[in-house]
């Protein structure tokens, strides 16, 4: 009897255990299955125009950059100049070695002078046989001398004249040689061919080098240019004139100012690209030759469209369209609380939505771009809200529902000027202090 009741006392603890159990798991599933609200940021649209902004790459050069090489083979002895110095034109940079060059100069002058003596020999030979043809003439006239002796002088003379020919070309030959070699020897001095600033330097004392060694490179880093490809497109629409501005290379965080000087006319028959030339208004000394830099370039203005932060277009990735996250927050009549039931992480100074708000994902298209902002179509409403921030919470939870945080545009185009090292400090903190 007694067993028997143990027996029953058991069966019932292990289904009172499994009921238990039954009843834990279906709550744990019921509470996992019930995700929290979202808590996004969002912002008051704005309606108007943006100016058509074509971003583009270039490479920044100094005004007049060229690259020095040297005219001939030989060794450095000197070197005059360092990355940095600024040179005038005709200032010495580098000396070459010019044993050779003298020895050769000197060898050229000896034969110039044996080519000098030369010619006045065959010239003072062809004066005497013409003199002696002036008299052989006259005889024969007087029928004192024979008509044959007269044609052989004058073959002589023919003779004599070529000889002259061939000394005067001698001559001119020494002459080119003399001439070429004092080239060489003023080659041994590499000159600055401009005024600027020297940098890329490749000249160390001993060094040998020929006609295809860059040495130096030489440019005026006060008046900057940048070179960016345009396509065919592109070229039509960008013109000499257009205001342009300089994204990044600025380290004060000042966008410097630059023009489109010019656009090159002919097409590259492959890339069907050409080259765009834009002059720097300023260089403040951030900018160096060749940096590459991101430029804006402005060519017009789209028509009115609604505005609102680059930060707000989304790339859905369930819909796989990209769009905005409409708030309806004319639903809430603006009311504006921080309840009790929100989160620490809601405890914020930016005023909170105390009840959900409808949230919903609309498609838009991009009518233009401009600094930090985007010019959309694909809505039609006024003084409308759209998140910036939160939009991967709302499609990983497909939610229709959020409270939201209001904001101003000033803190939303700060956001969107951090840098990438500002936000990695911003939010794991700086590393070298630890």
């Amino acid at each position: 009897m007694l067993r028997s009741s143990v027996r029953n006392f058991s069966c019932l603890f292990i289904l009172f255990v499994f009921f238990f159990m039954a009843c834990a798991s279906e709550e744990t599933d019921q509470d996992s299955n019930e995700l929290p609200l979202a808590i996004v940021e969002a912002i008051q649209v704005d309606k108007g125009s943006l100016p058509l902004i074509q971003r583009l790459t270039g490479e920044m050069r100094a005004r007049n950059q060229i690259e020095i090489y040297p005219e001939i083979n030989a060794r450095i002895t000197e070197v005059h100049v360092s990355d940095g110095d600024r040179v005038e034109a005709g200032d010495i940079l580098v000396n070459l070695r010019d044993d050779d060059i003298r020895e050769q100069l000197n060898q050229a002058r000896f034969d110039y002078e044996i080519s000098q003596a030369q010619l006045r020999q065959a010239e003072a030979s062809l004066r005497r046989l013409e003199a002696q043809y002036d008299r052989i003439q006259q005889l024969a006239e007087m029928e004192l001398e024979a008509q044959l002796e007269l044609e052989t002088i004058q073959a002589d003379i023919d003779e004599a004249e070529a000889t002259v020919d061939l000394a005067k070309a001698q001559m001119e030959r020494a002459a080119s040689q003399v001439e070429e070699q004092q080239t060489n020897l003023e080659n041994t001095i590499v000159r600055a061919p401009i005024d600027g600033v020297v940098g890329n330097r490749n000249a160390e004392v001993g060094q040998s080098i020929d006609s295809s060694t860059q040495l130096f490179q030489i440019g005026d880093i006060e008046n900057m240019r940048i070179f960016v490809y345009l396509t065919e497109a592109m070229s039509n629409v960008i013109q000499p004139g257009d205001r342009a501005e300089l994204v990044s290379g600025s380290d004060d965080g000042n966008y410097a100012e630059a023009t489109v000087a010019r656009v090159s006319p002919f097409l590259d028959p492959v890339t069907h690209t050409t080259i765009a030339e834009l002059e720097v208004d300023a260089n403040s000394g951030s900018l160096r030759p060749g940096m590459f830099v991101t430029v804006d370039i402005f060519y017009g203005e789209a028509e009115e469209s609604v505005i609102i932060p680059k930060s707000a277009l989304y790339d859905h990735p369930i819909e796989g369209e990209t769009g905005i996250y409409i708030a309806d927050m004319e639903a809430m009549e603006m009311q504006f609380e921080v309840g009790e039931e929100l989160s620490d992480e809601m405890q914020q100074n930016e005023p909170v939505t105390s009840n959900p708000v409808n949230v919903e994902f609309v498609p838009v298209s991009v009518i233009a771009e401009g600094r930090g902002v985007a010019g959309i179509s694909g809505v039609d409403f006024e003084n409308g809200w759209v998140v910036t921030v939160g939009q991967n919470q709302l499609a990983e939870w497909e939610s229709e529902q959020a409270h939201i945080r209001v904001i101003d545009w000033e803190h939303v185009m700060e956001l969107q000027n951090l840098q990438t090292r500002d936000m990695e400090e911003l939010i794991f903190g700086n590393s070298s202090t630890n």
